[in-house]
Parts: structure tokens; sequence; C-alpha cells
């Protein structure tokens, strides 16, 4: 990495200090929390580090149910939260605990995670089915964004100079609901070939609400509605939940994986929709094997 034209770091610590720095074009400046994405890819003609990690945003809150996490919060912290445990079934913290290493964790931000997705990005998979709202701020304003609208586009490309991700909310989980992660990897610290959320509300075996996400296959989380439509507002059975698998794996768009074929991924992904549906939708008992 090199960063010839870098002449100094600062380290703010109040996010209006660290926009007021980033904004200004003379700075040359670029955010740096955990710092796995600007080892990565180090931007071009740098002046100016401005660390995260002495701004007030690491912190998990649970507030009226709903679970807010400061953007600068280490990965490693959620796994060790006992409310993010408990809430939405664990998915955030099955979620979170499989994020590469140790040291990955130690390292990578929330914030970092959902700010720069790479093809190997977890949370915004997890962000995505849950219905996540992303707060950004800038000199003059705070947004809070839908992980839907947020994830549309690759957010490091539509976030103005000087804007930060400050926080994200998850929202109350109701009590009818169940979700589910699963992560398919070759080895234990390797990133996802596939990963699909999924979240849905159900009385009995009826299900009323479904959302249906996979990552790893595009390097944003995809929503999988077609599969959604087949099962939403209908009784759950083993032939539509195998309906819907398939078609799900006729819908996911690819990006070329020198590590699998289209036809492995495709395949990957209807064992996995259908295994995670078996489990939280018929409440099947599903070995682990079975989901890949």
């Amino acid at each position: 990495m090199k960063l010839t034209e870098l002449q100094r770091v600062s380290y703010p610590e109040t996010v209006a200090g660290a926009i007021a720095i980033l904004s200004d074009e003379k700075c040359r400046a670029v955010a740096v929390g955990g710092g796995i994405t600007f080892a990565f890819t180090p931007p071009n003609n740098v002046e100016e580090m401005v660390c995260l990690r002495r701004l007030p945003l690491n912190y998990i809150k649970k507030q009226g149910g709903a679970i807010h996490i400061g953007s600068t919060t280490p990965i490693a912290d959620l796994v060790s939260s006992g409310v993010i445990k408990s809430y939405a079934d664990g998915i955030i913290w099955e979620t979170a605990r499989r994020i590469g290493s140790t040291l990955n964790r130690n390292l990578i931000t929330v914030g970092g995670n959902l700010v720069q997705p790479f093809i190997w990005s977890d949370l915004s998979t997890a962000a995505l089915a849950l219905g996540a709202r992303i707060i950004i701020q800038d000199k003059s304003k705070i947004r809070e964004l839908s992980a839907e609208e947020f994830f549309s586009r690759v957010p490091a490309k539509f976030l103005k100079p000087g804007s930060l991700v400050t926080e994200i909310i998850f929202p109350p989980f109701a009590k009818n609901a169940r979700a589910a992660y699963e992560k398919f990897t070759l080895t234990e610290f390797d990133y996802a070939i596939l990963k699909v959320a999924i979240v849905l509300a159900r009385t009995g075996k009826v299900c009323r609400e479904i959302t249906i996400v996979v990552g790893g296959a595009t390097v944003l989380p995809q929503r999988i509605r077609e599969a959604e439509e087949i099962l939403r507002g209908k009784t759950g059975s083993q032939i539509l939940v195998n309906e819907a698998s398939e078609l799900a794996s006729e819908e996911l768009k690819l990006v070329r994986d020198i590590r699998s074929s289209e036809k492995y991924k495709r395949d990957l992904c209807r064992v996995q929709v259908r295994g995670i549906l078996e489990k939280i939708l018929l409440d099947q008992k599903v070995p682990e094997w079975k989901l890949f």
C-alpha cells in the first residue's frame, strides 16, 4: 500500500469535527474505521486519514424493542452482546460471529461493513432481511434511509464527501416472527460462496409476511421477490417451500466467481432457502448437512 501524499492522521472526537475535515476539499481526507477496506483499496491522492475510533459511535442500545448500533462498533462487540444474541432469533449474532477470524472481528466496524460492501461482506444481508434503517449525517442534515434504498447501489459511491453513517437501527422483532441465517464457506475463515437470510411473520403455518435475501452472489445483497410472493399469505407446505426455493435459485443474479460455477451457486441457493424455510416455517428439524 503506497500513500506517497499522506501528510497527517487526525483523531476527531466529535461527529461534527470529523465531518468538517472530510467535507473540506482542501484536506483531501478519507475516513478510516477498522482500516480493512482501506488496506484492500487505498484511495489515491490522500493527504489526511481521519480515524473514527474516538467518535462516540461505539454502542449497542435497546430502545423500545429496536436495536441501535453505532457505526464504529466492532463486529466483536456484536458477538459478545447479550442484547444482540437475544434479538430476532439471534440472526445478527449468527451473522457477526461468522465474519472472518477473531482478528478480523476486532478490526471490522459495523459502519465499514455496510458502507464498503465487498462480495464477502455479511452484515448487509441480515440488515436488508430485517428491514434495518441507516442513519447518515453530513454538514447540513441527518438522513434516514431504509436498508433497501441504502443497498440499491454501492453506498460508498452515492454518499457525498463528508457524509458519515452514524447508526444502524434494527426494528422491533414481532413475537410471531422467525428469522434464520445460513452461510456456506469452504473453510472456517473463508468468505461465503453464498449466504441466505430469511425473516418471516406467521400465524400458525400461514406465512403472513416474508423477506428472503441472498448475499455473496453479487457485491450487494438481493431480495428474492418472486420466491417471497409464492409464500406470502399462504399456508406453508413442503410443495410451496420446494417451489419457492426453486424460484429463488432461478431468480438469483450472479457475478463470476472463480471458486464455483454458476450452477453450483444456484443449487446451493435452492438448498439453503429450502432448508431455512423447512426450519422456520414448517418447524422441521433440519440437520446441518441438509442445508448444504
